[in-house]
């Protein structure tokens, strides 16, 4: 259940899955997985961005860094061990088999919120439920999911705000916030291991909310399923606790406990493959309709005349569009003018735009103006945006209408094949000045 309170994902692009792949490749024969400064596995926003992430474990292994000091680890993470409490066994599983498994049968465990898309539009989907995720806006092509919005039965959001997505549902349950609840443990892995905790910290600010597991257990209860989730969240972090020996009042005080059971020893790992080893092929990329073997794959757009690449990301003080509203880091936001797209140096050169200017930027799908800041940190020929801006819900006064938002400029091409992400950075735009 905790898993599939945090599930996140996200690819961009047409060719994210085959960029992923070679992303992949380079870091293992840089021998960079997992050190400080080194590769860390992330979202996919290309066509290509599967083969990329293939190409850099393939170049791992050529290196010979896997398990090596200095090169890549894989370490693997603590788990609890089994319960007896009959409280807590694992409810029967569904016999219907779960949407986008078949289109893109690439990904093993996290699904697609494409494929959750593709079949809402198409009717296959009637309902959908949405945890802390604001799709109406934080995903690509804004336009396409309220159409499918439209075309539900029943749409429901839970969250700590009125979101974009909030503002779209049928029903919200509000939830409170991560400081007044206590959240499932959480089992972090390395060369130590370590379970850790996040207690409630604060009494709960409005009595109608409810924290996320009280939420789901009650859903349970009025779908006549109730009996799987007879219990509390500190009645399963207990019982968790307990098949690893640990003190849960212990936890609950320190936050975080060594729980490593074995001294870590350098060595080659044992892969998850039929042989153990690293392989160069992959045949559920093959059953998958996708190049067994590592290849080059094209991007799907690509700029034409004086069109533009253009890219987001994260800033570190925001994550996604979730904290846009908060007080403290939207002031940061207006003060550093955090809302501006960045364009080289060269590029704004030759447009006749300098830093400060407002321009225009625009799309096969979308539209708007912001402030740019003219860099040298930027190469020719790519649009930078952090995505974190451009908020349409009203109740979110602080974000409403600040800066613009990339996800409406991204046309909708569908789920990356055989992996289903978004896809969300192949778009190509033109910029101008705004004249006075």
């Amino acid at each position: 259940m905790e898993a599939s309170w945090r599930a996140a994902f996200g690819c961009a692009y047409k060719n994210s899955f085959d960029t992923a792949r070679a992303v992949t490749a380079v870091n293992t024969l840089l021998g960079s997985w997992g050190q400080k400064g080194g590769a860390l596995l992330t979202g996919s926003p290309y066509k290509n961005s599967f083969d990329t992430a293939r190409a850099v474990t393939a170049v791992n292994t050529l290196l010979g860094s896997w398990g090596q000091k200095g090169g890549a680890l894989l370490t693997g993470s603590p788990k609890a061990g089994d319960i007896a409490d009959e409280r807590f066994a694992a409810p029967p599983k569904p016999e219907a088999k779960r949407i986008g498994d078949k289109e893109y049968g690439a990904v093993s465990s996290s699904g697609s919120n494409i494929a959750a898309l593709e079949a809402a539009l198409d009717g296959r989907i009637k309902g959908l439920f949405f945890y802390n995720s604001n799709a109406a806006k934080g995903y690509a092509q804004p336009k396409v999911w309220a159409e499918a919005f439209e075309k539900l039965d029943l749409m429901v959001a839970i969250d700590v705000q009125m979101s974009e997505t909030a503002m779209q549902a049928d029903y919200v349950l509000p939830e409170c916030t991560y400081l007044e609840r206590m959240e499932a443990p959480d089992y972090i892995g390395g060369k130590k291991q370590f379970v850790a905790l996040r207690a409630q910290a604060l009494d709960r600010v409005h009595p109608d909310t409810l924290p996320c597991d009280e939420i789901f257990t009650g859903l349970a209860q009025a779908c006549g399923v109730g009996q799987y989730f007879d219990f509390t969240v500190e009645d399963l972090a207990r019982a968790e606790m307990d098949t690893l020996g640990v003190s849960f009042d212990e936890l609950k005080e320190k936050g975080i406990v060594d729980v490593t059971s074995k001294k870590f020893e350098y060595g080659v790992p044992a892969f998850k493959t039929p042989t153990e080893k690293y392989q160069f092929t992959s045949e559920k990329a093959g059953a998958a309709g996708l190049n067994p073997v590592i290849g080059y794959v094209e991007r799907l757009v690509m700029p034409q005349g004086d069109e533009l690449h253009f890219i987001g990301g994260k800033q570190a003080i925001h994550s996604h569009t979730m904290t846009q509203n908060i007080e403290a880091l939207n002031a940061i936001s207006r003060e550093y003018n955090l809302e501006r797209v960045w364009m080289s140096s060269k590029d704004a050169a030759d447009r006749g735009i300098a830093d400060g200017d407002l321009v225009e930027v625009a799309s096969s799908e979308h539209t708007g103006q912001v402030r740019c800041k003219v860099t040298e940190r930027l190469k020719p020929g790519v649009l930078y945006l952090p995505t974190h801006y451009g908020g349409s819900s009203p109740y979110q006064s602080r974000a409403y209408e600040y800066g613009i938002s990339m996800t409406e400029f991204v046309p909708f091409h569908g789920g990356e094949p055989g992996v289903g992400s978004t896809m969300s950075q192949e778009v190509a735009v033109t910029v101008k000045k705004v004249e006075a």
